[in-house]
């Protein structure tokens, strides 16, 4: 698992607090308890969800020759229908991608290019996540948003996790929280209601002397209409086929 996934699963979960800065005492543990509790809750709520739709703006700090750091700009959108239907597009300055899982095949598709790989996948979604990532060292974009929490070893390695205080993320009044792991400082806007969901994060590399930025701001439907083709790749006149490489069979 990617950094970037691995601490997602672990940092992310929102909170519906209404006043924590007049509430906490004089002297407040670098692992603030309550910031990890509703951290873990948010990630229960979002695999409760029986469907959403989440569109994000993502930023990408990418570092050049000279060490300067260009901002990548990016969309993308995930779709989630139970425990056995995704799809999941990106698009960069320098890509674009999409992604179906009907709950039989997965299938990796580039619409520039327009190669694609298939293969069969497990019977649901957290397994396929799981199964691409070691077989294939593939991530889907935004898979993050149903593996917070999930790794218990990932929460205890936190050395700070403290709130910030509250703030406005497209006219959603949310939480503002501060989060510090071995590799990467993360800092998480919740939105404060019953409905916890992640209104922003920034991700910023402390093991990289540039400590690199990726950012992503959410925009939420949990009520999406789904038409009946949405999960199952159907591939168009010219698309091609490729092999679908596991990790031990790359690069050859």
């Amino acid at each position: 698992m990617t950094l970037k996934s691995k601490w997602l699963c672990a940092l992310m979960v929102p909170l519906s607090l209404t006043a924590w800065a007049a509430d906490e005492p004089a002297t407040v543990p670098d692992v603030n308890p309550r910031v990890v509790e509703k951290l873990v809750q948010m990630g229960e709520y979002l695999r409760s969800l029986p469907r959403f739709q989440v569109d994000a703006q993502l930023s990408q700090d990418v570092v050049v020759g000279t060490g300067q750091k260009i901002k990548a700009l990016g969309t993308s959108r995930l779709v989630i229908d139970g425990k056995t239907h995704l799809r999941a597009d990106l698009a960069t300055d320098s890509l674009s991608r999409s992604f179906y899982y009907d709950g039989k095949k997965f299938t990796q598709y580039s619409p520039t290019l327009k190669y694609f790989t298939t293969v069969d996948a497990p019977a649901t979604l957290l397994e396929t996540v799981h199964a691409l990532e070691k077989q294939y060292g593939l991530q889907v974009p935004m898979e993050e948003l149903i593996r917070f929490g999930l790794d218990a070893s990932q929460v205890k390695a936190l050395t700070v996790a403290a709130y910030v205080g509250p703030s406005t993320v497209n006219g959603k009044l949310c939480d503002h929280l501060a989060i510090r792991g071995p590799k990467a400082d993360w800092q998480v806007w919740m939105t404060r209601s019953e409905k916890p969901l992640p209104c922003k994060l920034i991700v910023t590399r402390t093991d990289k002397p540039s400590q690199p930025e990726f950012s992503a701001v959410y925009k939420w439907n949990l009520n999406p209409k789904l038409s009946a083709g949405e999960f199952t790749f159907k591939p168009a006149k010219g698309d091609a086929e490729i092999p679908f490489k596991k990790i031990a069979e790359q690069g050859k």
